[in-house]
């Protein structure tokens, strides 16, 4: 059997990340997009390059960039946040081209955020989408990061609608009711594999 790659994605705070450690659990490899970027982004080259971008009022006290001021930046102005995953998005899509090409497990996980504006799709032989109701994901948000609503709708508002992912999935799990139910529906998905 050749390998299969399952990408799995969805917005914000839909519990994409609750589905991909499940599937970790059960055996799966599953590498996490949001890792990926955040190990790249702390490289010494990407730090110029992001500092050289958006100027020293991303930094904290220590000189390092400041993630939250970052988000607060990215998240106001599309063009910035084009910007950033311009920086970002070009080194996670080498470092998934390398995990395909040397990969031997029979199934893999790409856990993607930003799986079809990143253009990660086309690597995948299979697109896992998970989704929530809009309030479900702003309330979601605001508990899990500490940010006010909203920051919270301008973050969801930043990525692709649930409609459009929709139409790109192969399948789609809802994400509307308590954990039981989310697992119960991935393990259905995981009997399709």
């Amino acid at each position: 059997m050749s390998i299969m790659i399952i990408g799995l994605t969805g917005g914000i705070a839909s519990g994409k990340s609750t589905v991909s450690k499940y599937l970790a659990e059960k055996g799966f490899k599953v590498y996490d997009a949001d890792k990926i970027a955040k190990d790249i982004s702390e490289k010494k080259s990407v730090q110029e390059e992001i500092i050289s971008t958006f100027g020293n009022k991303i930094l904290d006290k220590n000189g390092n960039v400041d993630r939250k001021k970052l988000k607060e930046i990215v998240f106001e102005n599309k063009d910035k946040l084009k910007k950033l995953n311009g920086i970002i998005h070009p080194k996670v899509i080498d470092f998934y081209k390398e995990l395909k090409e040397k990969n031997t497990d029979e199934v893999i996980i790409f856990d993607v955020p930003l799986l079809f504006e990143s253009g990660l799709d086309k690597f995948c032989d299979k697109i896992l989408v998970v989704i929530s109701d809009y309030e479900i994901q702003l309330n979601r948000i605001v508990e899990r990061d500490k940010i006010d609503r909203e920051l919270a709708a301008k973050i969801i508002k930043s990525q692709l609608s649930n409609e459009e992912r929709i139409k790109k999935a192969d399948v789609v799990i809802e994400n509307n009711s308590n954990l039981k139910d989310l697992f119960e529906k991935v393990e259905r998905f995981c009997e399709t594999i």
